[in-house]
């Protein structure tokens, strides 16, 4: 019996055990219901090193003219009348004449030369109306006045920063220039004067975006924005000196000279 009694009480023992552990389990697990989760924050990224914006080596000596109104930059060729615009196509094309020499540009002569040609009459008029506004505005001064602004003109378009694309956008308008009929140039002059000035307005956006591309990359590295920017010294383009227009309509294209008309 006492064997028997004996197993009795472990068994008891062994059951009270197993309930105390059995509580403490639920204790537990009672316990971490109740503990909050707590998140592990990843720390940030490294900061990605942002280059230095790029002018191009051409565009350097390039100061943008300031803007108008319209929003268009305030070249010599902003705001004129249509009879400005068809002489000022032709200096254009007189410009690219001279100084567009690659193989591309064989064309250029011959068509400048038939445009002085088919165009004779439309160019006189234009050249009169152009000295005419001077005179009208400046009186007994217009000449120096004019004078000063063929220079301007003819420079305007012999930037050397855009030479490579203004020589192409030669390359297409002269052929159309000299294939106008009769009393159309003055229409056609409206669309040929931008289509010729494109490439300088493209260097000079590219000029202000690199300035506000710079600023911000600025910013972003100081903490600050940037109130001045260095602005580069104007390029000193080539001077070209012109013919009166008597001249160059009495001109001859196997001659083989080249003229720029005042």
């Amino acid at each position: 019996m006492s064997g028997f009694a004996g197993s009795q009480r472990m068994a008891r023992r062994r059951g009270a055990r197993q309930v105390a552990a059995l509580g403490l389990m639920a204790v537990l697990l009672a316990s971490c219901s109740h503990h909050r989760t707590v998140a592990v924050e990843t720390p940030p990224p490294a900061p990605v090193a942002v280059p230095r914006p790029l002018l191009p080596a051409q565009l350097g000596a390039i100061v943008p003219p300031p803007r108008a109104a319209d929003g268009g930059y305030q070249t010599i060729n902003h705001g004129i009348d249509s009879r400005q615009a068809e002489w000022h196509v032709r200096a254009a094309l007189n410009v690219a004449a001279i100084g567009c020499r690659s193989d591309a540009d064989a064309g250029l002569v011959p068509a400048y030369n038939a445009l002085l040609t088919s165009q004779r009459g439309a160019l006189a008029a234009a050249d009169t109306s152009v000295k005419a506004s001077f005179r009208a505005r400046l009186g007994g001064g217009w000449q120096d006045a004019h004078d000063r602004y063929m220079t301007q003109l003819y420079n305007f378009f012999a930037q050397p920063a855009a030479k490579a694309a203004f020589c192409a956008a030669a390359d297409q308008v002269a052929p159309q220039a000299a294939a106008v009929p009769a009393g159309g140039f003055e229409a056609f002059a409206q669309t040929a004067l931008p289509a010729l000035e494109a490439p300088f307005l493209a260097s000079y956006r590219a000029v202000d975006d690199y300035r506000i591309a710079l600023a911000a990359w600025t910013a972003g590295q100081n903490g600050a924005p940037q109130t001045e920017l260095a602005v580069a010294a104007p390029a000193t383009g080539p001077r070209l000196g012109y013919a009166e227009m008597g001249t160059l309509i009495a001109w001859q294209p196997e001659q083989n000279t080249r003229l720029a008309a005042r």
